[in-house]
């Protein structure tokens, strides 16, 4: 048997074969079904929130935003250089304008606390900011993702600015989460090809699970005191008014 797959492997390498059959192989081992990324309604939804014809600044953005901010200024788009928003932000004038957003980009700043304050300096007198990070999500973007946060460490770096309120909540259920982290597996890893359609069908369906859920914690005491929107949302989101 070793001899036939050895004797395979010389012929397969003797007339070119063997180069082109492990580039299919490694196309099969890492191919995609997924056309859109399950959380892109997500980021519509809170997308929504933020639609308006103020002046707005976009820091950083991860969707298509023109129908839902046509008066913005858009900052360059830096996904691998993120700390280089800092140097943008030092120039752009206080109190100038009345909406800030930066989705996907607090974990990929080494001083996530910055950008808060920088959002502060930045909004008019009863302005809002608008961030989306990201919680239970895989490393992306690497090396530059430092600080993937929950809904008590966004409340933690909202205290260093006096703002006026400020709403936190999970993007999703747990389930839904769940289908986010099997997407990512096929969108950031080689595997043996036929468990591929196998995992894009169960990323498919188990967040449906999400409508079974009754009550969710912080911890495992199950105590109303404990209660929480999501045990395990795939983003946090913020909307904190100056």
């Amino acid at each position: 048997m070793f001899m036939l797959f050895r004797k395979s492997l010389i012929f397969l390498k003797k007339y070119g074969i063997q180069k082109f059959f492990f580039k299919v192989l490694k196309k099969l081992n890492s191919f995609n079904f997924s056309k859109k990324k399950l959380s892109y309604n997500d980021l519509r939804k809170f997308g929504n929130e933020f639609a308006s014809n103020e002046e707005t600044l976009i820091i950083y953005i991860e969707f298509p935003y023109e129908d839902l901010l046509p008066n913005a200024k858009v900052l360059p788009h830096l996904p691998h250089k993120c700390d280089e928003y800092f140097n943008l932000l030092k120039d752009i004038p206080s109190e100038s304008y009345s909406r800030v957003v930066a989705t996907g980009l607090l974990e990929h700043l080494s001083d996530p606390e910055k950008l808060l304050s920088e959002s502060y300096r930045i909004l008019k007198k009863g302005g809002k900011v608008f961030i989306s990070a990201s919680s239970v999500f895989p490393v992306h973007r690497g090396p530059d993702d430092y600080f993937h946060v929950t809904q008590f460490g966004m409340k933690e770096l909202v205290k260093k600015q006096p703002w006026v309120s400020h709403q936190i909540k999970g993007s999703c259920g747990p389930f839904k989460t769940i289908a986010i982290l099997l997407e990512r597996i096929l969108l950031q890893t080689e595997t043996v090809f036929f468990i591929r359609p196998f995992v894009a069908l169960l990323s498919k369906i188990i967040h449906f699970l999400d409508i079974f859920v009754l009550k969710q914690y912080a911890d495992r005491s199950f105590k109303e005191e404990k209660l929480i929107d999501t045990m395990m949302p795939s983003n946090i989101q913020l909307i904190a008014k100056k």
